[in-house]
Parts: structure tokens; sequence; C-alpha cells
């Protein structure tokens, strides 16, 4: 009964969200209503809760919202590969378009962590179609746990620098905020980014 629960609950955020896609035009988040710091404080102390998250690569913010009002607006770093939707494991890009969260980690590698439902169906296709695995274990999450030393080493510095394998990080004390207001279910929106990798120059494809 409570799987079947879970499954309606994730169904119908997804359903209602792509109603609503701010990355057909990020300005528009800009027009909505903002919380202030106090205003925001007063929501975590209600332990109410966001209904979507918004992430945009051009511009490195995350929006948290609920009811099309801006909670509160992170900086954030992505992966090594910032440009491009993901479509294969190891490729180090973030994934670009509708998702939801599907689980939540206390215990995180990195401190704290929201699981994004990546691969869908289409990417997970569209990967096999090439032979490759489309990877996985796209996350947002908080630094490096220190009990995890092996994980420090790719953290090489935050702003302005991505530094994940293609998660999308905030500082810890971020993702605690993050972390508190989002359950399992709540759609993320990554919007791509609008610069595009370019092709090598012709003086790299010369051949000696």
């Amino acid at each position: 009964m409570k799987t079947l629960l879970l499954l309606f609950t994730l169904l119908s955020a997804s359903s209602s969200f792509a109603e609503t896609r701010y990355c057909d035009d990020i300005k528009r988040i800009d027009q909505l209503p903002h919380l202030n710091s106090d205003q925001f404080g007063r929501f975590m102390a209600d332990k109410k809760k966001a209904d979507r998250i918004l992430v945009s690569k051009d511009r490195r913010e995350l929006y948290l919202l609920q009811d099309d009002v801006v909670l509160k607006t992170y900086k954030v770093a992505f992966g090594l590969q910032p440009n491009g939707h993901k479509q294969f494991e190891g490729d180090s890009k973030t994934p670009e378009g509708l998702y939801y969260i599907d689980s939540k980690n206390p215990q995180s590698a990195y401190y704290l962590s929201l699981h994004v439902s990546y691969p869908n169906k289409a990417d997970a296709e569209y990967a096999r179609s090439q032979g490759k695995s489309p990877g996985g274990n796209i996350m947002v999450h908080g630094f490096p746990n220190p009990n995890r030393p092996e994980f420090l080493q790719f953290v090489t510095g935050f702003h302005p620098y991505n530094w994940t394998a293609g998660c999308v990080a905030v500082t810890n004390e971020e993702i605690r905020e993050i972390y508190s207001t989002v359950d399992v279910g709540t759609a993320i929106e990554i919007c791509k980014s609008s610069t595009q990798p370019q092709p090598p120059s012709s003086s790299q494809t010369k051949k000696p």
C-alpha cells in the first residue's frame, strides 16, 4: 500500500510540474514573488515544503519554489563538462530536462544528497542504442564528507568552478536547507546551457 501511495505521489508531482516549464523562458522566474530572509526563516520554522526545484545552467542557480513563489535562490556547481545533456556514464555532464527527486540519503558520501531520477526511459534507451551505459547516481548535494577523504580529491574549489561528476552541488549549509524542505517526489527541472560545446578548430584537427 505504501509503495502504491509513493508511486501515485511521484506521478502526480511529475505530471503537474510538466505543465509549467520555466526553462522555456527562464526570465519568467524573475517575475515571481520572492521571499526575503525573514519570510524564508518562517517558512523553515513552520516545516513547510517546496514543491519544485528549478536549476539554470546559464545562471548557475538553483531555485526552490512553492506554489510559484521563489523561496530561496542558491549558487551551484555542475559537472566538469557543464554544457550539454548527460548521455553516458563518465561524461561528467549534468542532466537537462524534467526529473524528480526519487530518494534522500542522509549518509551520502557527499554531505546530504537528493537523488535525481536520471536516467529516465528515453535516456536509457538512447545510451543502449549507442552501446553504452547512461550512468546514474545524479544528485543535489553538498561537499564531500570529511570521513570520506577519497572524495576530497574531486574538489578543487567551488564558485565559480564546476567540480562534480555530473551532480548539482551547493554548500553544506545550503544543502541542509534544501534537504529539509524537499520531499521524495518533488519535481526538478534542469535548464540546458545556451553555450554548446564547440568543435575543434581546423588547426587542432590537422594531421602532422
